[in-house]
């Protein structure tokens, strides 16, 4: 099938997706979670048909204006397409910036009056000058700064600039994503668990429900190859001991002790998956987060889902696309 976009003419494979064949050609899309979610890779059909499927979860008016997910599109007929803007922009500025760990930046940027997100939820923080924009999961409670951690990538465009970036005006759109705390669930068990940065958005929705009052057991994993890598630790020991029915465990590969305690809280040195694991078989109604690193997220949505969760209550965002957070 044939796809007109920005001049050039991609003849698609068979079973390819639109986002698969424009990266094939060597053209990118601001593609982060290639599952519908994130609605980075939106374009424009200016002329041909678009599957319904790409266009799932969509507001009436962005499917009136011909507007759909390239990651979810195998088109049934010829496409003539174009980028769009993936969202309404909202102006903001970068109030504060601090190191958390050698590999880990805290961003706190003012929140926009018409920005209606809720933590775990993630953005696209763009930068004005060119258009640099990149995706970052939303820590912090509506009606504060919003946090955001940034891995520190080495000659990261993004990354690096929001190093010295204090003052610095930046547009975020959004927000996008599934992980968030949901209401009247107070008594739902709740598993969290991730690797890296995919603390933020983990870490919003345990503020988020011990604000609500949530009465139910609440685990949260963080997985690191090393122990510097469970940045924050402090803070969440801290909420753990501030909170009884909450339960906090690192996860470092790079070490070889069985089990470290601090602050109440366990550091194990085995895979995440396995830690969770030694914690005993999921609970059918729990409601489970899963955020980080793709593959390790796939395999955990996996097992989750053959430990009896409904697939329902498994929510995660993935980031798999090059220099997304970089």
């Amino acid at each position: 099938m044939l796809v007109q976009f920005e001049g050039d003419s991609i003849e698609l494979a068979p079973e390819e997706t639109v986002l698969q064949g424009i990266e094939r050609h060597g053209l990118t899309l601001p593609a982060y979670c290639r599952r519908g979610v994130c609605r980075g890779c939106m374009v424009k059909a200016k002329r041909g048909a678009v599957p319904a499927a790409a266009q799932r979860g969509l507001k009436e008016s962005h499917r009136q204006q011909g507007l759909f997910l390239a990651c979810q599109c195998l088109p049934t007929e010829a496409l003539e397409i174009e980028r769009c803007g993936g969202g309404e922009p909202h102006a903001s500025r970068i109030e504060r910036v601090e190191r958390l760990s050698a590999g880990v930046l805290r961003a706190f940027l003012s929140a926009p009056a018409g920005l209606a997100h809720q933590a775990g939820q993630f953005v696209h923080l763009e930068r004005p000058a060119d258009g640099l924009r990149r995706a970052y999961s939303i820590a912090s409670l509506p009606g504060s700064a919003i946090e955001l951690h940034v891995a520190l990538q080495p000659g990261g465009a993004m990354s690096t600039w929001l190093e010295s970036a204090v003052g610095e005006a930046v547009l975020l759109r959004g927000p996008f994503g599934e992980c968030h705390y949901l209401a009247g669930e107070q008594d739902r068990p709740l598993c969290l668990a991730g690797s890296g940065t995919g603390l933020a958005p983990l870490l919003g929705i345990v503020r988020a429900a011990l604000a609500a009052g949530h009465r139910g057991p609440i685990r949260l994993y963080h997985g690191s190859v090393r122990r510097s890598g469970l940045y924050l630790w402090d803070e969440v020991s801290a909420l753990q001991q501030a909170h009884p029915n909450l339960r906090v465990t690192g996860s470092v590969l790079d070490g070889n002790e069985l089990e470290v305690s601090t602050a109440g809280s366990a550091i194990r040195f085995q895979p995440l998956a396995a830690a969770i694991a030694a914690d005993g078989p999921p609970r059918a109604q729990e409601r489970v987060f899963l955020c980080g690193n793709a593959e390790l997220v796939r395999a955990l949505q996996k097992t989750f889902y053959l430990s009896g969760v409904p697939l329902s209550q498994i929510h995660a965002d993935a980031f798999v696309a090059l220099g997304a957070r970089a």
